[in-house]
């Protein structure tokens, strides 16, 4: 586990897919652990929130995506890694694996599908892009190959000025 030198508030850790994980146990004392049903309505703003490679696992990324950022700090960061091509499969809690709520990712490659994400999905949801980057992503593999070699996009992202503030 790595840590960010001076980091104030606390750290959050979703535990969305398998919450009977003993996360705490693995937390240095200085950082808090929030439930993942509970960590939007507990009050906290972070300067700092990653989702890592959730929004394609989730069943309501589009609400996850509104919870993060009510939950930045002025001036806060999100740091988002999305597989992409973009094929969500949710591991629990709906019937099919599919989503109930859908991101609207177009495009047929990988740079065409990052371009769709920006205009498409982070910017309606009140996120600016300030960079991003490809990078590779090795997952789990199955019966028939080791591991899989992915791409991901990962994005860093503040909340986008609101028309009518300065």
């Amino acid at each position: 586990m790595t840590g960010i030198s001076g980091l104030e508030s606390w750290l959050a850790v979703l535990r969305v897919v398998f919450p009977k994980y003993g996360f705490h146990t693995l937390l240095p004392r200085k950082y808090g652990l929030l439930e993942a049903d509970t960590w939007t309505t507990s009050g906290h703003k972070f300067d700092v929130i990653s989702c890592l490679n959730l929004l394609d696992r989730c069943d309501r990324p589009l609400s996850l995506l509104q919870d993060l950022r009510a939950a930045l700090k002025p001036g806060g960061k999100v740091l988002v890694a999305l597989v992409l091509p973009f094929n969500p499969y949710v591991e629990i809690g709906w019937e099919g694996h599919r989503p109930s709520e859908w991101l609207p990712i177009q495009g047929d490659n990988f740079e065409q599908q990052v371009t769709s994400v920006m205009a498409d999905v982070f910017e309606p949801a009140g996120f600016a892009v300030e960079r991003w980057a490809r990078v590779p992503y090795l997952c789990e593999g199955d019966l028939n190959q080791a591991f899989y070699w992915l791409d991901d996009a990962v994005f860093v992202l503040s909340a986008a000025e609101q028309e009518g503030n300065s």
